[in-house]
């Protein structure tokens, strides 16, 4: 197969968009229709603090991982071992710009929702932005730092061992969601309780 230097990057790219559009929506969609119809007024505050906060590194981590079995998948074992470190470092420099694209299509997805699904103003934005400060970019950053870490980490450990079973794509990502959500997850608590508390 010939190597590709931009293909890790563009399904990084795409992955990032793809959930980060898909948790904005979700989530606010979610929110209204189990808010009480007070309490929907919020529902842009909600927004982009869940999503600086916690949304948005969850984004960016999920496409990370995609965006890793996606690229190791159709290569040999010789082609991985040789690209292996180089994707690392790479998947490692995008993780931090990743989590403000993501943070930015998320909220970008979830306005859209709130603006021409829902009938909410266009005061919205401003209410919503004033909500987060300087703290929760940080705490964002800090998880997406974690979550890159713990997935470099299994990438670096597993990648080769599960290329070498030969197993089908659906196969592999059945795996690495199976393996990687609990390890993810639980790392994200821990580190939410340590920022918080």
């Amino acid at each position: 197969m010939k190597t590709d230097p931009c293909r890790f990057c563009r399904l990084y790219a795409f992955a990032v968009i793809a959930f980060a559009a898909l948790v904005g929506v979700v989530t606010t969609v979610q929110f209204v229709l189990s808010a009480r119809e007070h309490f929907r007024t919020y529902a842009a505050q909600f927004l982009f603090h869940g999503t600086v906060r916690s949304l948005a590194p969850a984004a960016s981590g999920s496409a990370l991982l995609l965006a890793l079995v996606l690229w190791a998948h159709p290569l040999t074992l010789r082609e991985l071992q040789a690209d292996k470190r180089r994707i690392l470092r790479r998947a490692a420099v995008v993780a931090l710009p990743g989590y403000l694209v993501a943070a930015l299509t998320a909220v970008v997805a979830g306005l859209l929702v709130l603006l021409g699904v829902f009938g909410q103003g266009g005061s919205i934005v401003g209410s919503g932005a004033s909500v987060v400060n300087w703290r929760d970019f940080w705490t964002g950053g800090v998880a997406t730092a974690a979550d890159t870490l713990l997935i470099l980490f299994l990438a670096d450990r597993y990648a080769v061992r599960l290329q070498h079973g030969g197993l089908s794509l659906p196969a592999k990502l059945i795996i690495v969601v199976t393996v990687s959500v609990g390890l993810r997850a639980s790392v994200g608590l821990v580190l939410a309780s340590l920022v918080s508390g």
